[in-house]
């Protein structure tokens, strides 16, 4: 067995494209690392690694990946119980279905839907007038 090293006989090995190439060639200037390197010296900033926004803040209590997992599961799951009528007005998709439901404004619509519970009606609270009554009331009667 022949070890490579740096002193060794190099053999150029050469490659021959057969058919059309894939290689678009529109690309190549912007591709030239020259070009990205001298767009940086003038601007700064280079433009493909740009593209991606920075997303910074506390992560500390992230789930795990697998109770992430579980989580998103079990949201498809529930999803799947769902009448057709109702998985179809989402397009199927547990996503869509999750930011309506999550939004306060469809909260109406979801109780419409039979999805969530109707929020309590609120006592009639006896006006003060009444309560003063009902104190003066009281206060008679000792």
């Amino acid at each position: 067995m022949k070890f490579k090293t740096a002193y060794s006989d190099r053999k150029r090995e050469s490659f021959l494209t057969e058919g059309e190439s894939m290689t678009q060639q529109h690309f190549a200037k912007e591709a030239d690392i020259k070009t990205i390197i001298k767009k940086h010296d003038r601007t700064g900033i280079i433009n493909h690694v740009a593209r991606g926004v920075a997303h910074y803040g506390d992560y500390s209590e992230v789930n795990e990946y697998r109770e992430a997992l579980d989580m998103v599961n079990s949201a498809n799951a529930s999803f799947g119980e769902l009448p057709a009528e109702l998985r179809k007005m989402f397009d199927n998709d547990a996503g869509a279905f999750f930011e309506f439901a999550t939004d306060p404004k469809n909260d109406e619509k979801m109780v419409e839907m039979g999805l969530r519970a109707a929020p309590p009606s609120p006592v009639d609270a006896p006006s003060q007038p009444a309560k003063k009554a009902e104190a003066a009331a009281e206060a008679n009667d000792e």
